[in-house]
């Protein structure tokens, strides 16, 4: 290689370094967590999740929050609303006399432990079908 073309490859390699660094940097607050810690005042945390505060119906919360980052599903119970994302469950409703609060909590740490999986009303599918592990088990099907 002549060293006018170790130059041009020297150039393509920076401006490529300095587009997926650009890239990485947009897909780090790409998640719901960083979305409401930076928009809604956490006002309590425990060990299923963080609990922020918002004025508002939970409908229009919901709904903004949605727009911000759409869900996999989304439900409403009783004047909750329910928003499904990859690793976390978003509930928007009352909460202990504030009558619009969001609650964030981990699928992985909450809703899963080798049994029955729950996201909420109006998720489907709600339950395993069948019996343990989604088939009936036993001989012939039958336990």
């Amino acid at each position: 290689m002549t060293r006018n073309n170790l130059f041009w490859l020297a150039g393509g390699l920076a401006v490529a370094g300095v587009v997926f660094l650009i890239w990485g940097i947009s897909l780090m607050n790409n998640d719901i967590r960083s979305h409401l810690a930076a928009n809604y005042q956490e006002y309590g945390r425990d060990s299923d999740g963080a609990k922020y505060a918002c004025t508002g119906r939970p409908q229009q919360v919901a709904s903004e929050i949605a727009q911000a980052k759409a869900p996999e599903a989304q439900a409403t119970d009783r004047g909750s609303e329910y928003l499904r994302y990859n690793d976390d469950i978003v509930i928007v409703g009352p909460d202990a006399g504030r009558p619009c609060s969001i609650r964030v909590e981990d699928t992985d740490a909450r809703y899963s432990g080798g049994g029955f999986i729950f996201l909420g009303p109006g998720f489907t599918p709600g339950s395993p079908s069948g019996g343990s592990g989604g088939s009936p088990g036993g001989p012939d099907g039958s336990k």
